[in-house]
Formats: structure tokens, sequence, C-alpha cells
């Protein structure tokens, strides 16, 4: 339980598949001083994400059993977590119209192609989670 004056730590989902991709990104999060929690599959992130109702949800698009595009869909779609903001992140995805796809048709804040920079990752998350 929080103490007056004590704030909670942002809690971030990250759904990802890849181990080293799992070690980085989540090491480099909790270094940031983030809460997070990580989920493999696609059914796992979205049964996370309602669980847990985390503040942010960071997610690869190629994961086993649901992609990531339907994770994202199942998320908005809920009235518990529509709010939540998705971050994609995508190493296959890599073209114009899957970014355009994500932003218009699944309302995710924001699209980020692998490799990308750690800092500019932080960055944003950081604005998302400070509006």
């Amino acid at each position: 339980m929080l103490r007056v004056g004590e704030l909670r730590k942002k809690r971030i989902l990250v759904v990802e598949d890849d181990p080293v991709g799992q070690f980085v990104v989540v090491d480099a999060l909790t270094a940031h001083g983030y809460d997070v929690s990580l989920a493999r599959t696609g059914p796992e992130g979205i049964a996370m994400a309602h669980a847990t109702q985390p503040d942010l949800i960071l997610c690869d698009v190629l994961l086993p059993q649901k992609s990531g595009f339907e994770v994202c869909f199942e998320v908005k779609r809920s009235a518990r977590t529509r709010d939540v903001p998705v971050v994609f992140m995508s190493a296959v995805c890599r073209d114009s119209y899957a970014e355009a796809y994500a932003a218009i048709d699944l309302r995710a804040e924001a699209y980020f192609v692998k490799p990308f920079r750690m800092g500019a990752l932080v960055s944003r998350i950081r604005g998302l989670l400070t509006t």
C-alpha cells in the first residue's frame, strides 16, 4: 500500500517472445524505474493486460498464437484497457503500411522498427506516461 506522498511506479507490460529482446527491453525499462512484467505470447499478453491493468503495453508484432496487432485490437476494444497506450516494436513489419495500420486502425500510440535506439523508446514511453 502506498503512503501519503509516495508515487506508484508506472507499470509496463512487455509482450515479447524473443529472449534477447526480453532481456534488453526489460532491463532498460527497469533501470529507468518502471515496474515491468513480461508476457511471451499474444494470449498471455491479453490476459495479463486485463488482469494487471498496466500503464503502458510495449508489444512485439510477431508473437506466438496471436500477433501483436491482435493483442492491440483486443486491448483497445475492452472498456477496462482501451485507454492503455500501446507501443509496437518490430523487426519484420518495417514498412509504412504497418505503421499506418497500427496508428490509424488500431489506435496504437507509437511504432518502433528494430533495431531502435533505447533512448528514443524510453523517451517516447516517458512522454506517454506523463500526459
